[in-house]
């Protein structure tokens, strides 16, 4: 882990397409950004880091991104983010330019077993900007030569973050697509055709990954343990510092004692959790 400041390599904003029949789009905007790091770490699928512009006393916490991969530009090291511009602290990410400096914590949290994958199906299952702490993990089950799947979903195609490396890395017939509003791919919930997948019987030959709000996660438990697919879920919890201070990102974990869980730090613990192991 290094506490450092990085330079902003490039920032661009992604507007969301204009969705089905209205031409309007869902309204969510994002970011693209990439960081110039001063020097090599390790960064693995599902970890992440702690950003904010540097130089900036409001807000004054950085905030936790998942890494969407890892590549050399020019020699030097670099990592991308794919982020939702919702209150200040993103407004302030997607006002850097190019050459900006950034305060940097990294690397964070655990990473997936991708070794649970070998001789298994690989049911990848995104919701919305979830789909960011997928595509190293994609990336690394397609070099293993492992059989995987893309399941990805949000309220409407301009929701489906990264859709486009996706399709090119798996192939366009091992990406499913799900959106409210029908704009891309099926009319719904994104865990409906990962449900439809797993009624064919293959549930104890697959695992599933996923990342995603908490909502999509506990429906995503509840069918992996329906079908007897095992499934790795990286979850969406707030925090402050990132190290386990703060105890601000706190998630119920099964435990044999009176209360039946105890509380562990997503971003020491996890963020990345067996969906059985969870309390909801």
């Amino acid at each position: 882990m290094i506490d450092t400041v990085t330079t902003v390599e490039r920032n661009d904003l992604i507007s969301p397409e204009p969705d089905g029949e209205s031409g309007v789009g869902s309204g969510r905007r994002y970011g693209y950004l990439r960081l110039r790091l001063d020097r090599e770490i390790p960064v693995l699928p599902g970890q992440f880091a702690m950003i904010r512009p540097h130089g900036i006393a409001e807000p004054l916490l950085r905030r936790a991104m998942a890494y969407y991969r890892g590549i050399t530009v020019g020699g030097a090291p670099c990592v991308d983010f794919i982020y939702q511009i919702l209150g200040r602290g993103t407004r302030a990410l997607a006002n850097l330019r190019r050459e900006d400096k950034v305060d940097f914590l990294g690397s964070l949290g655990n990473t997936y077993d991708v070794e649970a994958a070998r001789g298994r199906e690989a049911l990848l299952v995104a919701g919305g900007v979830g789909s960011a702490a997928l595509f190293m993990l994609a990336e690394e089950l397609v070099r293993r030569e492992a059989r995987v799947k893309l399941f990805i979903g949000g309220a409407s195609r301009g929701d489906l973050c990264g859709l486009g490396d996706f399709i090119e890395l798996l192939r366009e017939e091992n990406v499913i697509c799900a959106t409210v509003d029908g704009s891309l791919g099926e009319a719904s919930f994104v865990t409906a055709p990962l449900e439809r997948h797993l009624q064919r019987g293959s549930g104890a030959r697959t695992i599933i990954y996923a990342c995603g709000p908490d909502p999509m996660l506990h429906r995503v438990a509840q069918i992996s343990e329906r079908f007897g697919a095992p499934a790795q879920l990286s979850l969406e919890a707030p925090m402050g510092c990132g190290y386990g201070v703060c105890v601000g990102c706190a998630v119920a974990v099964r435990d044999d004692c009176p209360e039946g869980f105890v509380y562990k730090k997503a971003c020491v613990d996890g963020p990345i959790f067996w969906g059985e192991d969870l309390y909801w």
